[in-house]
């Protein structure tokens, strides 16, 4: 019978995790939730329960998968991803999309395995799936379990997937962590990548078009308010971006996109009036620009941050230091870009003229050989 332990409402949580760290390392298999639908894990390192997994998994055209810690620790088991691949993760990782990506490197950790465990996690297609599911006991788990972790997604009665403990239809698991229904139910997305070349092989609940999206080198332009120097770099940009990439997206989509907020901007405010008028002379508008507030998702996602000033790059890197190293003053020679607001209008087309010079040449620095080409 399956011991159920409810997260939420334990005395503390980190006895939870231990029982269940402690029963996957004994070659148990546990259930455990994610925000999506609840899995049923067990240790990479113990043949016999990821062949009780396997079992399991069988009917599903999902199968067996391999758990992320971090994106990063992917390089583990594949030594070649590409940095496209690499990229994806980071993007989309924690989150319901899975990689399936090609076992061939001889120092891959997938050769320390049992060679039973490697062949059900390959089955005949020499390909794995590898995914970080989100949820805070997972993020736990993989803190305190040595080893691989090998997943399977719960099935329900009627679902492919289980958003409730109450639907697990197994007595598989000798212990279950609840944490009620999960918070967006549905079964994750499978991207085959090739190198730099994606195709989704199974439909989830990320869409294609999200996926493109999520994919996309963003560029983000930071000032104070978010009212004049950053929302003219991203106007110019943005409109170089659509000369530069016209014809290469099917559904109109460029593989770049600009975007901006301010380290001090009030959410929803228009563009300065000057910055209206100095912008029109360079092929574009800011008629439908609300500033943005930085925030942490705007940072992490992004693959370039350009500050206007050194203030704006102190503020990045002192609260996001892990982000410094795609952190940038957009004047390549290390100058600053004046703060127009408030002067007339020839101030301001002095600063769009220096944001015009300074986007043309960071459009040239993009590194687009990691951005992922659809199928």
């Amino acid at each position: 019978m399956t011991k159920i332990l409810n997260w939420k409402h334990s005395d503390d949580p980190r006895d939870v995790v231990h029982l269940a760290v402690q029963a996957l390392t004994e070659g148990h298999i546990v259930a455990l939730p994610s925000s999506n639908s609840y899995l049923l894990a067990a240790s990479g390192l113990q043949p016999d329960a990821v062949s009780k997994l396997n079992e399991y998994a069988k009917p599903s055209p999902i199968g067996l998968s391999l758990v992320m810690r971090a994106a990063d620790e992917t390089l583990d088991y594949f030594p070649d991803l590409s940095s496209a691949a690499r990229r994806l993760a980071n993007k989309l990782w924690p989150g319901p999309v899975m990689i399936s990506l090609k076992d061939s490197h001889p120092a891959s950790l997938v050769k320390c395995m049992a060679p039973s465990v490697s062949d059900l996690l390959t089955q005949d297609s020499e390909r794995i799936h590898v995914w970080q599911p989100h949820h805070e006991v997972l993020d736990y788990v993989g803190k305190l379990f040595s080893g691989p972790l090998v997943c399977a997604l719960a099935t329900g009665p009627k679902n492919p997937f289980a958003p409730q403990l109450s639907d697990l239809q197994t007595e598989l698991a000798v212990l279950a962590i609840d944490d009620g229904v999960a918070e967006a139910p549905g079964i994750p997305t499978i991207v085959q990548i090739d190198g730099n070349q994606g195709q989704v092989v199974h439909q989830g609940i990320v869409g294609e078009d999200a996926l493109k999206s999520m994919s996309q080198w963003i560029v983000l332009f930071v000032c104070t308010g978010n009212t004049c120097r950053s929302p003219m770099a991203q106007a110019m940009m943005q409109r170089k971006i659509a000369e530069r990439f016209s014809g290469t997206s099917k559904n109109g989509n460029t593989p770049v996109v600009a975007i901006s907020a301010g380290v001090s901007a009030f959410g929803g405010e228009p563009a300065s009036h000057g910055a209206a008028a100095a912008i029109k002379s360079f092929g574009t508008t800011l008629d439908q620009h609300q500033s943005t507030q930085l925030n942490s998702r705007l940072v992490e996602q992004a693959d370039l941050i350009l500050a206007m000033g050194n203030r704006h790059r102190q503020v990045i890197t002192s609260q996001w230091p892990a982000m410094a190293h795609k952190v940038h003053l957009i004047s390549p020679d290390g100058n600053e870009i004046s703060d127009p607001f408030g002067g007339p209008l020839e101030i301001y087309q002095r600063c769009a003229s220096q944001l015009d010079q300074h986007t043309s040449y960071w459009i040239d620095q993009l590194n687009l050989e990691s951005l992922i080409q659809w199928r």
